[in-house]
């Protein structure tokens, strides 16, 4: 059976990953990118390339995150330990001088 020199093949789609801003685009491109390695559409040593450089953005997403984390944790602890500080001020009652009638009461 010959082919008829007419009919022309589907070009082989090409594999996009779209967006990868945050870490949610990111682990989307690593599923996607899988599918594509699974089903053939995408050769799996390049997909293994891609895979590993979208692991390492999702790594350094990762620890951007964490450190956003801990500088906001730090910064609630800080404030906490002020108003603890001015509640504990509030709290203390200053120091009372006795009136002149006292101190001559207990003087005698």
């Amino acid at each position: 059976m010959s082919k008829d020199s007419d009919e022309t093949q589907a070009a082989p789609r090409k594999f996009k990953l779209g967006p990868l801003g945050n870490l949610n685009q990111v682990t989307k491109g690593l599923a996607k990118t899988i599918r594509a390695m699974a089903d053939g559409t995408l050769d799996s040593q390049v997909g293994a390339r891609i895979c590993n450089g979208l692991g390492i953005m999702r790594a350094c997403l990762e620890t951007r995150k964490l450190e956003q984390l801990e500088a906001r944790m730090d910064e609630i602890a800080d404030r906490l330990a002020r108003d603890r500080i001015g509640t504990a001020r509030l709290r203390i009652p200053e120091a009372r001088r006795p009136d002149d009638d006292e101190a001559h009461r207990f003087a005698s």
